[in-house]
């Protein structure tokens, strides 16, 4: 009897240990993304995805999954922003400079 449920124990502890993540995010990729929006996208907003990045991935090794799912999707959401702010930047700048020149143009 006793021998049946440290049996029982070791097989829900073994389920628990490896139990399946919910969350279909690579997080090393999550962390390699945010690094590359430091370097290529707006730095402050890259900075902080990299940090909740980071989060996410210790919270998901700790095996808290709805935590670990709430700073990942910050983390998702601040990449997201960061590479439309740099994008953004790079149509509007020369878009704007080709505005400005228009006018003067006008203006002379």
């Amino acid at each position: 009897m006793e021998d049946e449920e440290n049996a029982v124990e070791m097989v829900s502890n073994t389920d628990a240990a490896h139990s399946p993540s919910p969350i279909r995010c690579c997080w090393f990729r999550l962390r390699c993304l945010a690094a590359t929006c430091i370097i290529c996208g707006c730095t402050c907003l890259g900075t902080l995805a990299l940090v909740f990045a980071i989060k996410a991935e210790e919270r998901h090794k700790a095996g808290r999954s709805k935590e670990a799912a709430h700073w990942g999707a910050r983390a998702r959401r601040l990449i997201r922003a960061s590479f439309a702010v740099w994008l953004a930047v790079l149509i509007l700048g020369p878009l704007l400079l080709w505005l400005l020149s228009y006018a003067i143009a006008q203006a002379e």
